[in-house]
């Protein structure tokens, strides 16, 4: 730290602004193909007949790698600004508490998804680490979330006495449609729906 308050911020520029514009431009792509490759690491399993990752796992991931680099230009704006009054800048610490706070934003994203398994139906909402679980035999409601006018699908919640697991739905999405009309009519379940406002 004492090296980052008292480093000339000339010097620092080409790192920072490298950095930044770098984690600005590819946090467009980067979320995508950085989502699967760890997701798949972690949590791949044969067993999964289809394994979800929700867009907010993208926008999760893209947005904590945007927050950084507004962070690190902050950091060299203000370092800057202090050089510039000739005054002691003190402000290294709030940022480095401020990328800290921004990495439990990537860990959420990693740790949000669903998938389908023989034991049934398993999610992780965005806010949470903890992996909800419904078995087959103890869904007791299905419902989809439909657009009034338009009779598009969003997303399907499949629910027990106590927990509701949010499924994504995507039309394009060939896999997850197949799998999720395979597993209501072998249940033979009535689907409840649900108009979005």
């Amino acid at each position: 730290m004492k090296f980052l308050r008292e480093i000339d911020a000339d010097s620092l520029v080409p790192y920072i602004l490298t950095s930044s514009l770098l984690l600005l431009v590819s946090a467009f792509a980067v979320p995508g193909i950085a989502v699967i490759f760890i997701q798949d690491l972690l949590f791949f399993s044969y067993d999964h007949w289809i394994f979800i990752r929700p867009v907010e796992t993208y926008k999760g991931f893209g947005i904590a790698m945007i927050s950084i680099a507004v962070i690190l230009l902050s950091f060299l704006i203000t370092k800057f600004y202090m050089e510039k009054k000739e005054k002691e800048y003190k402000l290294t610490v709030v940022h480095l508490l401020l990328i800290v706070v921004t990495i439990p934003l990537f860990i959420f994203s990693i740790s949000h998804y669903a998938y389908f398994d023989d034991n049934g139906v398993h999610g992780n909402d965005f806010w949470t680490l903890s992996e909800d679980n419904i078995a087959w035999d103890d869904v007791e409601n299905v419902s989809r979330v439909v657009d009034p006018s338009s009779r598009k699908v969003f997303s399907y919640h499949f629910s027990d006495n106590n927990i509701t697991i949010d499924i994504p739905y995507d039309t394009q999405d060939t896999r997850i449609k197949q799998t999720i009309t395979e597993v209501i009519d072998s249940n033979d379940w009535e689907v409840e729906e649900i108009y979005s406002e």
